[in-house]
C-alpha cells in the first residue's frame, strides 16, 4: 500500500489542499482514475489521493489511519466493486464508519438495485443519464464538491483565525499516538483556537525540509510524542526535527505516549526537558 496523489499542475504539493481519496475495485483503477480525477480537479483545487499499489498488502492499521484524515471518498461504482469482497468496498465501509462523505459515481447501467443492497440508500451521480430536464452531471459534481471540500481561500481564513501554532513531531509508525495527543490538546479550552501542524501529508521522497522548517518557525511550541520508536533506531525526528527545534529556540514539550527508556531518551535527545505523561491530563 502506497499513498500517492494528483493535483493541478505537475508536481504541485498537496499541502493545504482539500483531501479526496479515490477508492475502487483494484481492477477498475486504470479504467477510471485519470478521467474522474481530472473531472474533480477541473472543479476543485484539491489533492486526489490514491493507492499506488492497490494489490499489495501492508500495515492495515497505519493505512486506515491515513484514510481517516481524508475529507471525501470518491468511488466509481461497477459490477466488480459490488459483486466481490474487495479493497475498494472495504475502504467505502471505513469511510461510512468514520462519517467521511462518499461520492459514488455510477459507471454501468442496471446496478441501481444491487448498489442499494450493498451501499444502502446512498445518492449517486450518473454522468450517463439521458434525462435532459435534470441538472447536468458536471453541475451536480461541482455543487457537491464545493459543499464538502474547504477550498484554499477558506482554509487561509480559518488559519488566520488561529491564535498560535503547535508543531507536533512524531514517528510515522506512531500516528495513532499523535492523533490521540491532538485530541487531548483540543479538549483543553485554552487550546480551542490553537492549530496543530503535523507532517501527515508530506509525501515520502519529497524534499520537504523547507516546508517543515517554515511550519516550525511559526510555531510557538514543539510537541514531541515520545514512544520507544523514538529511541530504537535512527529516525528523522532525532536527526532533523528535534535539532531544528533546539536551534530555533522553541519551547519543547515531550509527552510520553508509551513507556520509553528514560536513559536512552536523554542520551539520544540532548537537553530534552522533563517528560510529561499522557495520563496526566492536568499537567
Amino acid at each position: 500500500m502506497q499513498l500517492n496523489y494528483k493535483t493541478r499542475g505537475k508536481e504541485v504539493s498537496p499541502q493545504g489542499k482539500p483531501r479526496v481519496y479515490f477508492c475502487c475495485h483494484p481492477d477498475d483503477f486504470s479504467d477510471f482514475f485519470d478521467t474522474i480525477s481530472s473531472e474533480i480537479l477541473k472543479v476543485e483545487n484539491c489533492a486526489v489521493f490514491y493507492d499506488e499499489q492497490p494489490t499489495e498488502t501492508g500495515n492495515v492499521v497505519e493505512w486506515e489511519s491515513r484514510l481517516r484524515d481524508m475529507q471525501l471518498f470518491v468511488m466509481p461504482v461497477t459490477s466488480k466493486l459490488l459483486n466481490t469482497d474487495n479493497k475498494g468496498l472495504n475502504e467505502y465501509y471505513l469511510a461510512v464508519k468514520n462519517n467521511i462523505p462518499v461520492l459514488p459515481l455510477m459507471q454501468e447501467k442496471g446496478l441501481d438495485s444491487l448498489f442499494n443492497q450493498v451501499c444502502g440508500n446512498l445518492q449517486y451521480l450518473d454522468k450517463y443519464q439521458k434525462d435532459e430536464t435534470a441538472i447536468s452531471y458536471n453541475e451536480k459534481l461541482k455543487t457537491f464538491l464545493q459543499s464538502v471540500l474547504i477550498g484554499d481561500e477558506t482554509a487561509k481564513e480559518i488559519r488566520s483565525a488561529f491564535r498560535s501554532y503547535i508543531f507536533l513531531s512524531y514517528r510515522k509508525k506512531d500516528r495513532a499516538h499523535a492523533q490521540r495527543l491532538m485530541r487531548l490538546i483540543h479538549k483543553n479550552d485554552v487550546c480551542q483556537d490553537v492549530a496543530i501542524w503535523y507532517d501527515e501529508y508530506l509525501v515520502p521522497g519529497e524534499d520537504f525540509n523547507n516546508a517543515i522548517g517554515d511550519a516550525l518557525n511559526k510555531s510557538y511550541l514543539f510537541l514531541l510524542a515520545v514512544t520507544p520508536n523514538l529511541v530504537c533506531e535512527p529516525n528523522y525526528v532525532r536527526s532533523v526535527e528535534y535539532p531544528m527545534a533546539q536551534k530555533a529556540g522553541k519551547i519543547i514539550l515531550p509527552v510520553e505516549m508509551a513507556k520509553t527508556d528514560a536513559k536512552l531518551l536523554t542520551s539520544q535527545y540532548d537537553g530534552i526537558p522533563t517528560v510529561v505523561y499522557v495520563a496526566d491530563e492536568d499537567k
